[in-house]
């Protein structure tokens, strides 16, 4: 009886689950049609999961279930949804908003104590999701936390193809209690530009005592084509970049205008002072994705894309473009960079039209930042990338 009471009482005194993530999302009933329907997983962010549908696909009987942490519930938040008096059908008109603005859902942790508003968004396109020139004037501020998006526009369509870690440092303003702000974070924009109204401004941040109990004391501004995973940011940060997008074109060379700055100090991930200056990094990846998958089909969910594990040395990579000097620039002016595509392997015209191939361009203030070595107070200004093609 004692030991039955003892284990009533575990039970009823064990915690409920305090998170209210949606960590997949599954269209139709049967999961194996994601492959069918999307063209890329979906990419799931703090708030926001954009769909890459395949082009022709018929959604008109689109069912869309999520996994979420344990315990916790998802529900359609209905006053998000446009109400479209030419809209007879509702079916279609809440299938419309899902590539127009997007709809709002709602998670609540298995406690109750907890929520979150996600915006689920489609986006179809015929062509690759990469667009050529990059000038960097679409941007936007996250509501939550403050800090600064960048996005594309292709076909009068906004692709969310740019990425960074500042959803991951605003953990960092948090624990030390500094109010969030666009200028606060590693990632953010600048009137500072070689053309235009903004450009990139990628600073290397200290993260405090927080960060460096985790031996990550700095946070080097960095912006790439792919998504952040907050998930394993601490105990695996390289898993965290999801390097690549697709792309119908054979790139020849990466260019653009920079100016960098280096902080006065470069420590390691110990904190240990190093004698040498801090440098940039500024780089281009063209890789095949369905031999990314391949080389990986004994894994029961194989990667559709590079991390920071692999990013320049996985056997699926086929072309590299990598600024070779770094150091920081001379006067106030903007330095040109053209940086030619190295080419390991022949790539396949057929496999490159059907979007078979990924590129990702990634660029950081702090060029060994992903081993948490660089300078606070390091800054590297881009503006007018683009991607010279064949």
């Amino acid at each position: 009886m004692l030991s039955t009471l003892l284990f009533a009482s575990c039970v009823k005194d064990e915690a409920l689950n305090m998170e209210a993530d949606i960590t997949g999302i599954h269209l139709s009933d049967n999961k194996l049609l994601n492959d069918e329907i999307l063209l890329l997983e979906p990419l799931i962010s703090n708030n926001a999961i954009v769909l890459y549908v395949r082009p022709g696909i018929d959604l008109t009987d689109l069912k869309i279930d999520f996994d979420v942490t344990p315990g916790a519930t998802v529900s359609l938040i209905t006053d998000s949804l446009q109400k479209d008096p030419e809209e007879s059908d509702a079916k279609k008109a809440i299938l419309k908003q899902y590539f127009d603005k997007g709809v709002y859902y709602k998670t609540t942790s298995q406690d109750g104590q907890f929520s979150k508003n996600y915006l689920v968004k489609m986006r179809r396109t015929e062509g690759g999701l990469v667009p050529l020139n990059f000038g960097f004037e679409q941007s936007e501020i996250d509501k939550d936390n403050k800090y600064v998006t960048f996005y594309d526009v292709i076909d009068g369509v906004p692709f969310y193809n740019w990425a960074s870690g500042n959803a991951s440092f605003s953990l960092t303003l948090m624990i030390s209690q500094i109010p969030p702000t666009p200028e606060a974070y590693p990632t953010k924009t600048t009137k500072v530009s070689h053309s235009g109204e903004q450009a990139v401004l990628l600073e290397t941040k200290t993260t405090g005592s927080f960060g460096a109990m985790f031996g990550k004391p700095i946070a080097a501004g960095n912006l790439f084509i792919g998504s952040f995973d907050t998930g394993p940011v601490l105990t695996d940060p390289l898993s965290a970049t999801r390097f690549g997008m697709p792309f119908n074109k054979i790139p020849l060379s990466l260019e653009g205008y920079f100016k960098y700055t280096a902080g006065a100090v470069v420590t390691d991930e110990k904190m240990n002072v190093l004698n040498m200056t801090d440098s940039c990094d500024i780089y281009a990846v063209l890789y095949n994705r369905k031999e990314l998958i391949e080389s990986q089909k004994a894994i029961k969910k194989p990667l559709d894309y590079l991390t920071g594990h692999n990013i320049l040395k996985d056997p699926s990579v086929v072309a590299i473009a990598k600024l070779q000097n770094g150091a920081p620039t001379a006067g106030n002016d903007f330095a040109k960079f053209s940086i030619p595509f190295i080419y390991s392997a022949t790539v396949d015209d057929v496999a490159i039209a059907s979007l078979d191939y990924n590129i990702a361009i990634v660029m950081s203030s702090s060029k060994y930042g992903d081993r948490f070595i660089g300078a606070v107070g390091s800054k590297l200004i881009i503006d007018d990338l683009k991607v010279i093609t064949k």
